[in-house]
């Protein structure tokens, strides 16, 4: 016994020494990739857009030996307001962004909503705000003239010292007379030379404006507020690009009653600021919706959400080139990392990657049945036994199929389809991810799974 206690101390005695003296795999390991997780709280909404914003952020980038990734989580208004399971604060999150919304003007007249995203921002966090979530960050209006003009200047979080000019009988009638998805207006913006835009491969840039402001120098004194540079100016008048009018029926006929006139030209389209230690971004059109380049405007007879049972005239985009969705992604992947304080020579590539989860999809959850549509599901996508999972993506690229951060599933040939099949029953999470020349691109989804076979 006593010899094979000494064999044990002589054989852990060669180990620690080899450990020590001998170059091993685990001192490779740690010359390996560092990856950096940037927390990222975005502001939910019943918009379609603020979905598309989340895919544009499903992101990955490699610079040397440092692997970037983008973490997204939608938070609620209580947490928003530093309450709840996980609050906006600089301890949980890096950036907080506001897309395509109204929700936030109504929920910016609470006084603890408002001062906590203040002091978020102030206290470090970054900021990232498109359309109303650029309106939310802003001074408001100079010259408010309608009720709704006076709300958004009551719950604006005045953290941008710029004032925006987005008129309800003007730039407005772009959302409320859009034809969704055919809507919209391809509009060119100058590009200014700031670290998050410099880097684009024309200027001007067509970006998709859909009644987002324009924005100018307001004239606070918070000394809190940082300067304000142009990023991108609006290099044409949407009105002139695409002239769309009040209609009204008179005697049975429609007829047009005035033009819809606006005045961005000039303008801010995207900002860059600071405030208290803070960075803020702000984009009045949507990088991360789809555009098209050429075409032009149409007016028809139609409905809308804002017209509800009412026939009003509306107005689509026809006979341009469609870009991927992923056209102008760049930019707001570039915003969100400068935002969170990631150095200008390290934000993330002009890259177009996308993917998307095509069935069963975040924009119309349902229950599925073997595969089977059975019917909308407004609690969220649900699944009940086996189902095919389908992708889209741009790249030609192995898809990897994750279960709860588990890779399961790879497919490198389209169309992507995992035949799921996994036993299991609860809530969990569905990850698809491309990576290509170093960057990653994902698709996630929580879904409720009920398989028991």
């Amino acid at each position: 016994m006593k010899g094979m206690r000494a064999v044990v101390r002589f054989l852990s005695l060669v180990a620690i020494v080899s450990i020590i003296l001998i170059p091993s795999f685990q001192f490779s390991e740690s010359k390996a990739q560092k990856t950096v997780y940037i927390d990222i709280a975005v502001y939910p909404s019943i918009v379609p857009a603020i979905k598309v914003l989340e895919y544009a952020l499903q992101y990955g980038w490699t610079i040397g030996s440092i692997h970037y990734q983008f973490n997204i989580s939608e938070i609620s208004m209580m947490e928003a307001a530093g309450r709840g399971a996980k609050p906006l604060s600089v301890e949980n999150y890096d950036v907080f962004v506001i897309g395509a919304s109204a929700r936030q003007y109504i929920h910016g007249i609470d006084s603890r909503w408002k001062d906590n995203v203040r002091n978020f921002v102030a206290s470090g966090g970054g900021y990232v705000g498109i359309c109303g979530g650029a309106n939310e960050a802003s001074q408001g209006m100079q010259n408010p003239s309608t009720i709704i003009d006076r709300i958004i200047d009551a719950g604006v979080l005045g953290i941008a010292n710029v004032y925006v000019n987005d008129n309800q009988e003007q730039e407005w009638q772009y959302l409320y007379k859009s034809a969704g998805l055919e809507g919209g207006v391809p509009i060119a913006c100058e590009i200014k030379d700031h670290p998050i835009l410099n880097v684009s491969p024309d200027n001007p840039r067509i970006i998709r404006y859909e009644g987002g402001p324009g924005m100018y120098p307001a004239d606070k004194t918070d000394p809190l507020l940082g300067e304000v540079v142009p990023i991108a100016v609006y290099a044409e008048e949407v009105s002139e690009k695409a002239p769309i009018h009040f209609w009204k029926k008179v005697g049975g006929e429609w007829q047009i009653e005035a033009p819809v006139v606006t005045d961005v030209k000039g303008e801010y389209a995207a900002i860059a600021t600071t405030y208290g230690e803070g960075r803020v971004a702000l984009f009045g059109p949507h990088p991360e919706e789809r555009t098209v380049l050429g075409g032009h405007v149409e007016e028809f007879l139609g409905r809308s959400k804002y017209t509800l049972f009412r026939k009003d005239y509306l107005y689509k985009w026809v006979d341009g080139k469609e870009v991927d969705w992923s056209y102008n992604w760049w930019m707001l992947r570039r915003a969100v990392a400068w935002a969170a304080g990631i150095p200008d020579s390290e934000l993330p590539p002009i890259n177009d990657a996308e993917i998307f989860l095509v069935k069963p999809n975040v924009w119309r959850p349902a229950l599925y049945v073997d595969g089977r549509h059975i019917m909308p599901a407004p609690w969220g996508n649900t699944i009940i036994g086996e189902m095919p999972l389908e992708i889209s993506t741009n790249e030609n690229a192995t898809v990897n199929f994750y279960l709860d951060g588990k890779n399961l599933y790879s497919d490198s040939t389209p169309p992507y389809v995992w035949d799921f099949n996994v036993p299991t029953v609860g809530k969990h999470r569905i990850t698809a991810e491309i990576t290509v020349d170093g960057t990653t691109a994902y698709a996630q989804m929580d879904v409720y799974i009920f398989n028991l076979r």
